[in-house]
């Protein structure tokens, strides 16, 4: 069986075109899937405040969120959960959930987080919250507009 195919001018440019199309509906794919707000969420345990004498003597949860994306989005609460066992904690299904209120006195929430702007809050790390890690897991979330599930870091009160 012999196939012979002859292009003309045409047909290689229509070919041309259809390629280009193509590898631009990929690129754009990607740029939508890519863009958008990002969030990076560090959480950080037995932290001690200085040079504040309100706060001297106590532990704190140190909770920072950059965002690393291209466009704004909005912090709506800081929130501590606790689960009884590891297949709670995989389900997303807590014995005990806690809002942290008023995290953050200079950057209150609800806060606009800009493009590379950091925001910061610390909760009170309690002896209650301390019990709570010895008898399961403990997950610091941050709440998010863009979003409807938060972002979890779990976090080990117990390390000294």
């Amino acid at each position: 069986m012999e196939f012979n195919v002859t292009l003309t001018g045409t047909d290689i440019v229509a070919w041309w075109g259809a390629v280009i199309a193509t590898i631009v509906l990929i690129w754009d794919i990607y740029k939508w899937k890519t863009s958008g707000p990002k969030l990076k969420f560090v959480v950080t345990p037995n932290m001690l405040v200085v040079g504040d004498p309100a706060r001297e003597g106590k532990k704190y949860i140190s909770a920072n969120a950059t965002n690393i994306g291209d466009r704004p989005t909005t912090i709506t609460n800081l929130v501590i959960q606790h689960y009884n066992n590891y297949f709670n904690m995989l389900r997303h299904k807590p014995s005990t959930s806690m809002i942290v209120v008023a995290p953050s006195t200079a950057q209150p929430l609800p806060f606009i987080l800009q493009p590379g702007q950091v925001w910061q809050g610390l909760a009170i790390q309690n002896q209650e919250l301390e019990k709570l890690a010895k008898d399961g897991y403990i997950v610091c979330g941050l709440c998010h507009s863009h979003s409807d599930k938060e972002i979890d870091r779990r976090i080990n009160l117990n390390k000294k």
